[in-house]
């Protein structure tokens, strides 16, 4: 069975990645926690949740997922290892204020503590030696005449245990990496486990495997929390927005999927960027063209076995060049809209921005949109044929807009006096502000989230290779470590 999550219920610009279903979602209110801390339960011993890794940090999918709600809800994310064993009873004591770990919801669980929405489905399934022969089923399992099966003392998957195979023939462990080793060791014959946690480990393991047969319907995964916690209904929120930004959907793909690659043979892909949009591409002191879709582009295509060639041209044909064929694929920073999705290809979205105000660093005449409109005579620049544009004349009015070629020549107008603001993307206002010095953003935001993404030909068959890739840089942090490289 096929692992499925719960988004039914379903990153602030901040964050750095949305997915395809931020296109038209309409993202829900988000409470301010004023930095107040979090405490949150968890064993590390929960293999992908919550573990120790190699280098002896502690890590998962619960440390990364609490994070991001805390970016989004300002608070500040304590992590407190405890025992399973004890863990509910601690939150319902209000030991903690929340309780991450894998927790299945069930009727009398909520009984004692209150739950989040849910998270996550899963069923039941047993871990077997990646060698086991004597059995592939449960039945198989039962036929034998002395078997022993092991899990996690206080659990679900121990409930599971006793009723299909007898408390008499289960051994309950403190730790599902106990148990792991019992399995190893030959101590088990097989593990009763959640399905998620239970790939993960054959996958790091490579020693077990996990059996097709499903043991148990679908459960679902919720966090838990003392009763009556003030903190469901902002965790809940948090959780919506990540789902609706598809920064859930890229967490769970980081810990949960191995996403496969295609191979392309060496094939050069053009990649057309106009070198004049930092942090995207520019060129810098040397000479050298540089930025995030450089790097973006040179990583994706070590993995997809291409060959990247970079292409300048002129940011205002490019979408233009795309349709007709001319590149392969647009990178620089492109706004998904659906007009624009009418004669090209869009690959998932992969930053969410919103629109800012770029002024010189002195300016002190205005600090808001409402104050730049109130001055006598005013002048905002921007790049012709952006969404910044369009911005710009629904804002300022199009007699009050400077429409140039390049966003170099929009802050050298305003620079010079020829203008009084360049409407732009907040990354890339943050970029010319790294690069250049001498200039600040103003903090108003001038319209909601939006996104950016590739544009390819339409019909073009390296959308989903592209696709792809990006998840696989999602899934083991290269994503992240190059966005912090170019705009952290």
């Amino acid at each position: 069975m096929r692992l499925k999550h719960l988004l039914a219920s379903a990153l602030l610009a901040a964050l750095p990645f949305v997915g395809v279903a931020a296109q038209d979602a309409e993202l829900p209110e988000l409470p301010d926690l004023g930095g107040r801390e979090v405490t949150i339960a968890i064993e590390n011993a929960y293999f992908p949740y919550n573990f120790i890794n190699d280098a002896g940090e502690a890590v998962g999918w619960d440390y990364d997922t609490f994070r991001d709600i805390c970016a989004l809800l300002n608070c500040v994310p304590v992590f407190e290892e405890t025992s399973w064993d004890g863990m509910l009873i601690a939150i319902a004591d209000g030991a903690f204020d929340v309780a991450a770990d894998g927790i299945t919801y069930t009727e009398a669980r909520d009984e004692t503590v209150d739950f989040s929405q849910l998270y996550q489905s899963y069923d039941e399934t047993l871990l077997v030696r990646a060698d086991e022969d004597r059995f592939s089923t449960v039945e198989e399992l039962l036929a034998l005449e002395d078997f022993r099966v092991g899990t996690q003392i206080g659990t679900t998957n121990e409930i599971t245990a006793h009723e299909i195979f007898g408390v008499e023939n289960t051994a309950s462990l403190d730790q599902f990496g106990t148990v792991i080793e019992a399995l190893a060791n030959g101590d088990v014959d097989a593990v009763v486990i959640d399905r998620p946690a239970g790939v993960q480990y054959a996958r790091e393991r490579g020693d077990v495997a996990v059996l097709e047969e499903s043991i148990s319907g679908i459960k679902g995964l919720a966090f838990a929390f003392p009763t009556g916690s003030d903190l469901v209904e902002p965790i809940n929120a948090a959780m919506d927005y990540m789902i609706a930004t598809g920064r859930w959907e890229q967490l769970f793909t980081r810990w949960f999927v191995e996403p496969e690659l295609p191979d392309l043979a060496g094939a050069e892909i053009t990649i057309a960027i106009d070198a004049a949009y930092p942090p995207y591409n520019y060129v810098d002191e040397n000479g050298d063209i540089v930025g995030w879709d450089i790097d973006t582009f040179i990583t994706m295509c070590s993995l997809l076995n291409c060959t990247p060639v970079f292409e300048v041209t002129t940011w205002e044909g490019t979408l233009i060049a795309i349709a007709n064929g001319d590149f392969d694929v647009a990178a620089g920073g492109i706004t998904y809209t659906a007009e624009r999705d009418e004669t090209v290809d869009f690959s998932q979205l992969f930053q969410s921005y919103d629109q800012t105000l770029l002024v010189a660093e002195d300016e002190d005449r205005f600090s808001t949109v409402a104050e730049l409109l109130a001055l006598e005579d005013f002048q905002v620049a921007t790049l012709v044929g952006t969404t910044n544009e369009i911005t710009a004349h629904e804002i300022f009015g199009i007699e009050n807009t400077l429409s140039l070629d390049s966003f170099g020549a929009a802050i050298e107008a305003m620079i010079v006096g020829d203008a009084d603001a360049v409407v732009i993307d907040r990354p890339a206002a943050d970029g010319f502000v790294n690069e250049r010095g001498g200039l600040k953003t103003l903090p108003e935001s001038l319209m909601g989230i939006e996104g950016l993404a590739f544009a390819f030909p339409p019909g073009s068959d390296l959308v989903e290779p592209i696709n792809a890739v990006m998840d696989r840089m999602i899934a083991d942090g290269t994503w992240d470590d190059i966005y912090a490289a170019w705009f952290e």
